[in-house]
């Protein structure tokens, strides 16, 4: 399973991930040679000396930058448009809708969160200030942005999902160039620490 956190919480990637091992498991006519039960998220990295560097870097304005940036990008109003047709044939089927029915009725009470707020802010033309946007995406812990403290955390946040991969965006927006090769670096030397092999 590939998946993306920019905007998700973590406690939604959990039930992700807990759908599609179950599905995994059951599986016995497999597509390939094997059944593949590894799960790899994408989402945004940047990793400074201290939390305030991060935001002086402007971090949570490259998030916020790629997040609308992408939404018109990639016409995700009619892809939601069409999700949301789908996700309504499956509430209503005779049989449930299966797991994915399951799924989605689980999440019937979720409210729109800070950080989906605030992008919708930005989509509607409000210039919402630097504190605030850092203030907002760095309480959601799917943006992995910080001091290496901070990002120990939150990738152990992701470890202990059972994630497999993480693959880590660190150039977006108007961050410099070393800004993001000092990112890089203070993430790699993270690594280590979550390699189970």
């Amino acid at each position: 399973m590939l998946g993306t956190t920019m905007w998700e919480s973590l406690e939604r990637a959990e039930r992700m991930i807990g759908l599609y091992r179950a599905a995994a498991e059951a599986c016995t006519e497999p597509a390939g040679a094997f059944v593949n039960n590894q799960v790899g998220f994408f989402t945004f990295v940047h990793c400074a000396e201290t939390d305030e560097q991060a935001m002086r870097n402007g971090a949570a304005a490259a998030a916020a930058w790629y997040s609308t940036h992408a939404l018109t990008f990639f016409e995700a109003a009619t892809d939601f448009r069409l999700a949301m047709e789908r996700n309504e044939k499956l509430l209503a089927a005779p049989d449930g809708g299966g797991a994915t029915g399951d799924f989605l009725r689980a999440e019937a009470g979720d409210a729109p969160t800070p950080a989906a707020m605030l992008i919708g802010r930005i989509l509607g033309g409000e210039d919402v200030p630097e504190d605030e946007l850092f203030d907002i995406l760095s309480a959601q812990n799917s943006l992995i942005v910080g001091s290496p403290d901070t990002c120990r955390k939150k990738l152990r946040a992701y470890a202990d999902l059972g994630i497999d991969r993480l693959l880590c965006l660190h150039q977006m927006g108007n961050l410099g160039d070393e800004e993001v090769t000092t990112s890089i670096r203070l993430t790699g030397e993270l690594i280590s620490e979550f390699d189970t092999d």
